[in-house]
């Protein structure tokens, strides 16, 4: 056999069943046709309320678990808040220790500064006195000496 010979017989034999197929649908066929999509449809009416029921129920628990989540961030940031707070009087105290040990003893040097300035103060004033009790009693025997000539 040449080429146009198995050409030709592969066409009819392609051919054949599409003619044999392509009849008129009968009543019978449409009925069936009708009775399959009306169980297709229910079938999906059933799917899409499966469908909605169980997208309904994962979006109850998304939304329980996202409150969770939002319950447990709020008292993570009310902890924080505490933590920060109690880290920045930590950080003040700290201050206020390094200031009263830098400060206290500059304090103490000026009070015992001023307490001796004060002490010197007394003893000058006393040498002061012993010195014109002195100059007076010297005062005194000179008069004395003069008033009484050897």
């Amino acid at each position: 056999m040449n080429r146009k010979q198995i050409t030709f017989w592969l066409f009819l034999f392609l051919l054949f069943p599409t003619a044999t197929f392509a009849q008129q649908a009968t009543r019978m066929d449409i009925q069936v046709l009708e009775s399959k999509i009306t169980n297709l449809e229910t079938i999906v009416r059933e799917m899409d309320k499966r469908l909605t029921n169980q997208i309904s129920e994962l979006d109850k628990r998304l939304t329980a678990q996202i409150q969770a989540v939002q319950t447990t961030m709020a008292e993570m940031d009310k902890r924080m808040t505490t933590q920060i707070n109690v880290l920045f009087w930590a950080i003040g105290a700290l201050v206020a220790v390094v200031l009263a040990v830098i400060a206290l003893p500059q304090l103490l040097g000026y009070f015992q500064e001023k307490r001796a300035r004060a002490d010197f103060q007394k003893e000058i004033d006393g040498l002061k006195q012993r010195l014109e009790q002195q100059q007076q009693e010297i005062e005194s025997l000179k008069s004395r000496r003069l008033a009484m000539p050897s």
